[in-house]
């Protein structure tokens, strides 16, 4: 076997984590942009965000009815 399968989760000594960074920060924003009412929930795991989650909630108003 090689031992090459067993390096698959480590992280590259290339990567740039404040390029990550950057990304994650762009994803962050455009998850952000027109949300009105919910969440944004934003899972990291090592020092690296691994996943973003929006929950939007849409609020339904009454119509006001006019005097009759």
């Amino acid at each position: 076997m090689s031992d090459s399968a067993n390096t698959s989760d480590e992280r590259s000594p290339a990567r740039n984590p404040s390029l990550d960074l950057e990304q994650a920060l762009l994803h962050i924003r455009e998850a952000l942009r027109g949300l009105e009412y919910g969440e944004l929930s934003i899972i990291v795991q090592d020092g690296v965000v691994i996943q973003i989650e929006r929950t939007e909630r849409k609020r339904l108003r009454k119509k006001t009815r006019g005097p009759n």
